[in-house]
């Protein structure tokens, strides 16, 4: 499905794509907002039209995806078992007229070919106790994080609602960018200092063994402090660029249970990670993850200036 794209769009063709959107959205609320258990809890499927139900109901999975999304495999026939109604073949129509593509500009299909649980592109100790999607998902986004970081020359980074920091601590450890993770939930916080403590442990280890080895954002002879909680704000005002939440530190990212950022950088969010308010900004919706891995492959990055072009490089993959 090829999908449509924001970027080359005029503002008018950008608020007319808006505003398409919303009445679809709108219209279409209930089952949007519906979660899987609620299917079952609050009887969804008796909510449709009674002509929706009777030509959906015993499809499989690959039937739904090849008949509703459009999506047949390679050599598949589309055929369908009655005649749907208009109402039904209209969302189908519009729901494929107006999704963006998630089609990425790059190639994974060698990333879980030799291991299907460990990605071949992230080192060991940063896939430890990482599930194979989430691997994927935090080596692409803290790449993408870099290369904006490069592009517009910001030092600062900000993970707002870090969890556990396995992103956090890949762009600071990994990458050898200085990271600030701001978590609001206490067992989280708690749970990523143990997981920055063994990592420092197994960096060292790995250092020690092949010296020519050091960690991106760790000073010789060791992989850096380790990481240390903030209860509040740094004593006096921020500097410049500098987030009001606490100080960042290189090597492992500094945490803070809670706190607020007013960063001049780039910001980059997945899809469903909630509302982000863009006033000023220039925005592109990109999809960088492989949609086979994480089928929420969309990602919101802003950046202050225009980009231009250097925006497809965002997307691109890394030799």
């Amino acid at each position: 499905m090829p999908g449509v794209s924001a970027r080359g769009l005029s503002l008018e063709q950008r608020k007319q794509l808006a505003v398409n959107l919303t009445r679809v959205l709108a219209r279409y609320r209930s089952i949007l907002d519906a979660y899987i258990i609620e299917f079952f809890t609050d009887d969804l499927w008796g909510t449709l039209p009674g002509s929706w139900q009777e030509a959906l109901d015993g499809l499989n999975p690959p039937q739904l995806a090849t008949q509703l999304l459009g999506m047949p495999r390679e050599g598949e026939v589309v055929r369908y078992r009655s005649v749907w109604p208009l109402s039904l073949l209209a969302l189908k129509s519009t729901a494929c007229a107006l999704a963006f593509t998630r089609t990425p500009g790059f190639q994974t299909s060698s990333e879980f070919l030799e291991n299907p649980s460990q990605s071949s592109r992230l080192t060991a100790p940063f896939r430890k106790h990482v599930r194979p999607k989430k691997q994927h998902e935090i080596r692409r986004l803290g790449e993408l994080v870099k290369k904006l970081s490069d592009l517009t020359g910001c030092t600062q980074v900000v993970d707002i609602g870090s969890g556990q920091g396995h992103l956090s601590r890949f762009m600071s450890l990994g990458l050898g960018l200085m990271v600030k993770s701001i978590e609001g939930d206490q067992r989280l916080v708690e749970r990523a200092q143990r997981l920055d403590q063994e990592l420092l442990q197994a960096l060292e280890k790995e250092e020690k063994r092949h010296p020519q080895i050091r960690a991106a954002g760790a000073p010789a002879g060791g992989a850096g402090p380790p990481a240390a909680a903030e209860s509040g704000c740094p004593s006096g005002p921020p500097g410049p660029g500098e987030p009001s939440g606490g100080l960042l530190q290189p090597g492992p990212a500094s945490r803070s249970p809670s706190g607020d950022a007013d960063s001049a950088g780039p910001a980059a969010a997945p899809s469903g990670a909630g509302p982000a308010f863009l006033l000023g900004f220039h925005a592109e919706l990109l999809p960088i993850f492989s949609p086979e891995l994480s089928p929420r492959n969309l990602v919101l990055v802003a950046t202050k200036r225009p980009l231009g072009e250097a925006f497809s490089l965002l997307e691109t993959e890394h030799s």
